[in-house]
């Protein structure tokens, strides 16, 4: 009964291409429909599948044949909870990637099978280990935000200018705020990748356009010209914006607002964020580049509560 349960589903694959394996496909069948209703099998594929088994191990080892032809049962059931297991986990996996656009959920970055090339899932890492206790980031009332000030729900996202996978999420990011406009707001804090260059002075660049009252032309523009961010690029930046370019100029090369991007970044590592982007939307977190599949999950979720 066993080996039938485990032989069906390989059978039937096999069968699409094979007439010998869709007669086995019935027997198994058949052999299942006849154990559920309190009847004998009639085919006796328990017995040929364990003779076949038998016979391959004898080829190798008599010693294994008799291991086989002893304990079959046995082994069938550890065959039998390995393969539940496989499914469930396949099930469990497809569930995720259809909600989140990973296999292991939005908070996570490990490989899917689903999303070989890690689309939804890379970022640019810190580093870090992630401390046992979490300080969610909270909303700042002095920060910027994107979308309507007002909103029920305001998304906080880690990211960095100078990141890849930071901007290829904007485009998501933009969907969703119009898809949820006056709902959904986003407050972006910057959080430093040491390994990109430009990762800091653009922190810092970001806040000396709030400064002048640019900051949410700055920021769209940070990423469309985010191959060319170098200090001298940022005075271009500053005349594109129509700033003081002079003040401009001098605010980011003084540093004048180190200790508001560190805290940003501390911030994000107090909260867990190892890499950008990572969203916050209330205290479940979305992390990489994800579809708005799984923003829009996420979203009427929270805003449902």
């Amino acid at each position: 009964m066993v080996l039938c349960i485990i032989a069906l589903p390989i059978f039937a694959i096999l069968g699409i291409f094979s007439l010998k394996y869709r007669k086995l496909t019935a027997e198994a069948l058949d052999c299942l429909f006849r154990t559920a209703t309190l009847r004998k099998c009639r085919s006796g594929l328990d017995d040929k599948i364990k003779s076949a088994m038998t016979g391959k191990a004898m080829k190798f080892s008599p010693k294994l044949a008799r291991l086989i032809y002893r304990n079959y049962k046995l082994i069938s059931w550890i065959i039998l909870i390995i393969l539940m297991w496989s499914l469930y986990g396949t099930s469990v996996g497809i569930y995720n990637y259809y909600l989140y656009g990973n296999c292991n959920g939005p908070d996570k970055t490990g490989f899917c099978a689903l999303d070989p090339t890690g689309k939804n899932s890379k970022i640019s890492e810190i580093g870090v280990d992630v401390q046992s206790e979490i300080l969610y980031p909270v909303f700042e009332l002095n920060d910027p935000v994107i979308g309507n000030k007002s909103a029920v729900l305001t998304i906080i996202e880690f990211g960095c200018y100078a990141c890849p996978y930071t901007k290829k999420a904007e485009p998501v990011v933009k969907e969703v705020l119009d898809y949820y406009k006056g709902k959904v707001s986003l407050q972006f804090k910057t959080f430093s990748i040491p390994h990109h260059n430009a990762s800091h002075i653009s922190a810092l660049a970001s806040d000396c356009a709030l400064e002048q009252n640019a900051y949410p032309q700055f920021h769209k523009l940070a990423f469309e010209q985010q191959d060319t961010l170098t200090k001298s690029n940022f005075t271009s930046i500053a005349k594109q914006l129509n700033l003081n370019a002079s003040k401009f100029a001098e605010c980011v090369l003084s540093e004048k607002y180190k200790p508001d991007v560190d805290a940003d970044t501390l911030m994000g590592v107090n909260a867990g964020v190892t890499g950008t982007p990572t969203f916050f939307v209330n205290r479940q977190k979305i992390v990489g580049p994800k579809p708005f599949r799984t923003f829009k999950t996420v979203i009427d979720e929270e805003l449902g509560k």
